[in-house]
């Protein structure tokens, strides 16, 4: 796996343990998409790969604290992550590289996809996962990728 680079900065008028972040985009060798499950829409792919010790706790955790800001919304450019930690569990959100609009997704958008299928379908199983609008996630095609880890 490449290295990924983030230099974080808290986010203004953020939750305990949210930042915003620049970020390289991490090339998965191996990884392919899976059809995710019905609530994801129908242009998005989601896969597992690897192994972690990320507690469901620890991310249940993190949902919790995106859910306490239900009505906020997240606008991300290119390149731009908003990250989460909370014990073991890591949660990004980034704007593509390349995307030439902003990248606007919800709080409740953000737990739903977290809680299924991330937590349900990857991290509950020992490994890590990530959501793509495009079926190729280890391209810089799509808009976003939201990593749990």
């Amino acid at each position: 796996m490449k290295p990924c680079v983030i230099f974080t900065a808290l986010a203004l008028g953020g939750y305990p343990g949210t930042a915003m972040g620049v970020a390289q985009s991490a090339t998965l060798p191996g990884v392919r998409s899976a059809t995710a499950p019905e609530i994801l829409e129908k242009r998005d792919a989601f896969t597992c790969y690897g192994s972690t010790n990320t507690s469901v706790s620890d991310c249940q955790k993190v949902i919790s604290s995106i859910q306490a800001g239900a009505e906020q919304n997240f606008t991300l450019f290119s390149n731009i992550c908003a990250v989460w930690t909370e014990g073991t569990c890591n949660v990004r959100l980034c704007a593509q590289p390349y995307v030439t609009r902003p990248v606007n997704r919800t709080a409740a958008w953000l737990a739903t996809y977290i809680n299924s299928p991330m937590l349900d379908g990857c991290i509950s199983g020992g490994k890590k996962g990530v959501i793509s609008d495009h079926p190729n996630i280890n391209s810089h095609a799509g808009t976003y990728r939201l990593w749990v880890s």
